[in-house]
């Protein structure tokens, strides 16, 4: 069955072996490799972000959702999330969306947009309500069958 692990949770090796994998499932940082992945991730503490999960099943990763928080922080992750929900089954985009909606609402605050406009990340977390509803409607996601 699938497992959602935080990194700051996963042994060192299997650490390694997540962020190896990565790229099996279609994922490349903005800048740098892996080395400057775990040197970001390496970072992450407590309930706050950045937060970085990875889902497995089998040993297999399947999946990964990364809550960054701030998009000019770190080259290598220059959003303020990114993840492969869309291709997930449901039963695992829900408790992942959960994991979000937490996070974005404990984080508080507001993010200066390029623009110069202000984003609550409260409304972050009710972008990914959102979007959890779209897709229990089929919208914007892949056909259970086709998940991964």
């Amino acid at each position: 069955m699938e497992q959602i692990l935080n990194y700051q949770d996963m042994p060192p090796e299997q650490r390694e072996s997540a962020l190896n994998a990565l790229s099996s499932i279609g994922f490349l940082p903005a800048y740098g490799k892996i080395r400057t992945m775990q040197r970001v991730m390496d970072k992450s503490v407590g309930d706050k972000m950045p937060q970085f999960y990875f889902v497995f099943r089998d040993m297999e990763l399947i999946g990964y959702m990364f809550l960054i928080g701030n998009n000019k922080i770190f080259r290598a992750f220059p959003w303020l999330a990114v993840d492969n929900l869309d291709e997930l089954p449901m039963r695992i985009v829900e408790p992942l969306v959960d994991i979000a909606i937490k996070t974005w609402n404990n984080e508080g605050g507001s993010i200066i947009n390029a623009d110069g406009s202000v984003t609550e990340k409260s409304v972050i977390a009710q972008s990914y309500k959102q979007r959890l509803a779209n897709y229990k409607r089929g919208i914007g996601r892949r056909n259970e069958n086709e998940c991964r």
